[in-house]
């Protein structure tokens, strides 16, 4: 409880922060969710693999988040080049129909936005990384982590004019944590489809 206190307090000040010190005119905003494909291991078995051993599941990955910062940054022949602050996750989902088990993770940190051709942005982020898994399954005890790394790439076709933009793109996504109490190592990952809202200015000139 104290350590999603301290990360929700944390997110608020940098989100006060960035918009106190970043003019409307270099702001970059970017939200959307996407859909795709999610694998979960636990000190190395692969948990999809688990739970069908027990019967037929379901399974969905959720890809979140927002992007904020600045730019595009000024350089001189450079194509536009955006740094932002990034807080997404995924939740990679299992059900049987009756319960379910969904491995929730996520990223804060830093990130670069690239442009190498006009309709094509390319993003890169990294940073710190928790879980907040939840389950149905009766007597079932999930831990938080101790703190992980995590890291995404994306790639996606803007789709807008000088301000406003729908991204459509693809993203990887890869999470280390390390589970309190267990010890046990959790590793996430998905692969989605999303769709986002973009407000940038892409002259840097």
């Amino acid at each position: 409880m104290k350590t999603k206190s301290f990360l929700s307090l944390a997110v608020g000040l940098w989100l006060a922060l960035a918009f106190t010190s970043v003019s409307a005119q270099g702001l970059y905003f970017d939200i959307g969710l996407g859909y795709g494909s999610g694998t979960t291991e636990l000190d190395g078995e692969d948990m999809s693999d688990y739970f069908k051993s027990f019967g037929n599941i379901d399974e969905l990955a959720v890809d979140f988040g927002f992007k904020l910062g600045y730019g595009p940054i000024a350089i001189a022949g450079s194509n536009p080049i955006y740094v932002v602050g990034v807080f997404n996750g995924i939740g990679h989902r299992l059900d049987d129909g009756r319960d379910n088990i969904q491995f929730n993770s996520y990223l804060l940190g830093p990130g670069i936005i690239v442009y190498p051709v006009d309709m094509v942005q390319l993003g890169l982020s990294v940073g710190v990384s928790w879980i907040a898994n939840q389950t149905s399954l009766p007597g079932v005890e999930l831990y938080d982590s101790d703190g992980g790394f995590a890291w995404d790439i994306s790639a996606a076709v803007d789709l807008g004019g000088e301000n406003h933009a729908c991204l459509l793109g693809i993203k990887y996504f890869s999470a280390s944590n390390t589970l309190k109490v267990s010890k046990v190592k959790e590793e996430s990952s998905a692969i989605s489809v999303f769709v986002k809202y973009s407000f940038r200015h892409k002259n840097n000139k």
